[in-house]
């Protein structure tokens, strides 16, 4: 998702960024942060975000603000946490709006849509599947990683429809049409690369994802 200003109310905008604001900054209260003083975490950290701008920034679009691209955001979460993905959304989002050119009065509703939603999935579905499905290395891919990265997707799409609906840009049969055949695709699409990601990185470079751990998925089974 990408919202122009000239879209968005101003009354519908800074409530968003004085609730990104406050979501952000409860997260950084309990993040880890000093964990970005080692050099290798924070090259792996700020990588990531590079990684996310330059997928946001690849797109197609049917209209301003209703763009197709990957999110990123479950890989993202699974490797850093819920907090330090926050920062990681935040810091992505103000890198789009400096090489967009865009206002900064829209950075929290897009932060949110784009970045707050897919987070927020994600962590949900990762703690219920820690406390109530088997502890086993194909759960945490295909529920942690392939489902959470399909509905983070399908979360984002439905906000930014509806936020389109809201603000009357686009008409609900145009959305039949022209928006909602497509977002399943781009779900899928979204959910065969997290998993890939994933799969590489806890087979390869599993201390690089904090919420994957040998004993409870790998020793025993």
């Amino acid at each position: 998702m990408d919202f122009p200003a000239q879209m968005i109310p101003s009354g519908l905008a800074w409530p968003a960024n004085i609730l990104f604001a406050l979501v952000l900054l409860s997260a950084l209260r309990r993040a880890s942060l000093m964990r970005l003083l080692d050099n290798h975490f924070s090259h792996l950290f700020f990588a990531t975000c590079v990684g996310l701008l330059l997928l946001w920034n690849t797109r197609a679009g049917v209209l301003p603000a209703l763009n197709f691209h990957l999110l990123g955001v479950t890989v993202a979460t699974l490797m850093f946490g819920w907090r330090m993905a926050l920062l990681a959304v935040g810091i992505a989002t103000a890198g789009s709006v400096l090489y967009q050119g865009e206002s900064w009065s829209v950075l929290g509703l897009n932060a949110l849509v784009t970045g707050g939603l897919p987070v927020l999935v994600t962590g949900l579905l990762l703690s219920f599947a820690q406390r109530r499905l088997p502890h086993h290395f194909f759960v945490y891919i295909y529920v942690n990683s392939f489902l959470a990265a399909a509905l983070s997707m399908l979360a984002t799409g439905v906000a930014g429809a509806g936020l389109m609906l809201a603000v009357d840009t686009a008409s609900a049969e145009w959305l039949a049409y022209q928006y909602y055949p497509y977002f399943p695709l781009v779900a899928f699409a979204e959910a065969i690369v997290s998993g890939m990601l994933m799969t590489a990185m806890v087979a390869v470079r599993p201390g690089w994802v904090c919420s994957f751990d040998d004993e409870r998925y790998l020793h025993g089974k």
